[in-house]
């Protein structure tokens, strides 16, 4: 084991290992749904419009329909008159009522908004003109036939939801993937057995958070997450729990039990069972990140350290379906780094500059909550200077 994790492979290399199994094992992992159940789930296709969006000329106010033409010049001491007419079409000098989001009717091309008219009887006074396509929302204007909606891998929110409806597209391909987590540790004690803070301070227990903050992640990253529980640190127990999360599930996320000195059973149990294709990566926090396969299903064994296990689950799982939005700022000072390993740093972001959070240790999960993103330090880049620009992907 100790072995093993001596033999640490770069970030790059392990993300393009990892990358290319999740682009084998998603193939056959689809299911259609109706698109309400579409929300937070990674789509499995480019989605085309099939039509213009608005499909015909529409009003975009309420007012009257007009040839731009037979209003110029109209102003309020030279109102012009047009004849209102209750028609599909309208000819030189014609008016007709509309209302916001009303076909247009034929040769009318703008709108005159109702506060700008006076209407008497079969007659509008217009007080101010128009140009062609005033307060009309065009064919197309929206989204042309053809135009991408939703692009394969891209997680669907509400607004996609919202688009796709109004394009007629009911039902959507996406990932259906089943995710069982399993954390190990004698120290861990479920948030369900908790009766007594000062009872488990005591006992030198901890909560099993991880449990809980990978449920969430896996969640948000589109998947479906199922819990199993801490497991003691018991080779026996730990076995069959992998062998039942597997049998139940597409992939096993593990936390625990990954590093030198650990009771290591998980990379044991692994090997058993199945193959370690990875066994520890050059980045911090992170390092003894685990990944193999069973049955063809895909084993990530991640830390028993919070920051590290959200890092390993944020490079190797979430980044793959849902790309972070990237800011450039400056460093507000120095962060140093070590060449050959590639640094995971949390930072804030004040006063438009990077700020890197003052934390050691891959246990402080407050460095979760505090940081607004995190950068990424290359293995060939031997940390920043304060004032240099830098990448900061955004929480």
């Amino acid at each position: 084991m100790g072995k093993m994790l001596k033999r640490l492979i770069s970030y790059n290399k392990a993300r393009d290992i990892v990358f290319n199994e999740w682009d084998k094992f998603l193939m056959d992992k689809i299911k259609i749904v109706p698109l309400l159940d579409a929300l937070d789930k990674v789509s499995h296709e480019d989605i085309e419009s099939p039509v213009d969006l608005p499909m015909f000329d529409r009003a975009a106010m309420d007012g009257y329909a007009v040839r731009a033409e037979d209003t110029f010049g109209a102003s309020t001491t030279n109102p012009l008159i047009l004849n209102l007419v209750d028609s599909e079409d309208i000819d030189e000098g014609e008016c007709v009522k509309v209302f916001t989001g009303s076909k247009m009717p034929k040769n009318a091309n703008a709108v005159v908004m109702k506060e700008y008219c006076n209407e008497e009887d079969d007659f509008v006074e217009i007080y101010k003109g128009v140009h062609p396509y005033e307060n009309v929302s065009r064919t197309g204007e929206d989204v042309k036939r053809g135009d991408i909606l939703l692009k394969k891998g891209e997680i669907i929110s509400p607004y996609h939801i919202a688009i796709l409806s109004s394009v007629g597209i009911k039902e959507i391909k996406v990932y259906d993937v089943n995710v069982g987590i399993i954390a190990t540790g004698d120290e861990l004690v479920d948030l369900e057995e908790v009766n007594n803070m000062e009872e488990l301070k005591n006992k030198s227990k901890i909560i099993n958070s991880n449990s809980l903050m990978l449920y969430a992640l896996v969640k948000e990253a589109g998947l479906n997450p199922k819990i199993y529980g801490k497991i003691d640190d018991d080779k026996e127990k730990i076995k069959s729990a992998v062998k039942k999360a597997i049998t139940e599930n597409d992939i096993v996320i593990t936390t625990g039990g990954t590093s030198v000195g650990d009771r290591d059973y998980i990379v044991e149990v692994i090997n058993e069972l199945g193959n370690i294709i990875i066994h520890g990566v050059q980045i911090r926090p992170g390092k003894p990140f685990g990944f193999g396969k069973i049955n063809n299903k895909l084993i990530f064994m991640l830390s028993g350290y919070p920051v590290a296990s959200a890092v390993q689950f944020e490079l190797f799982i979430r980044s793959y379906f849902k790309k972070r939005k990237k800011i450039k700022l400056p460093l507000k000072r120095n962060i140093a780094s070590e060449l050959g390993r590639t640094d995971i740093v949390r930072v804030k972001i004040e006063d438009s500059e990077v700020e890197p959070l003052r934390i050691t240790g891959s246990g402080v999960i407050s460095s979760l909550t505090k940081a607004d993103g995190y950068i990424i330090i290359p293995e060939n880049v031997e940390g920043y200077e304060k004032g240099e620009y830098v990448e900061v992907y955004l929480f």
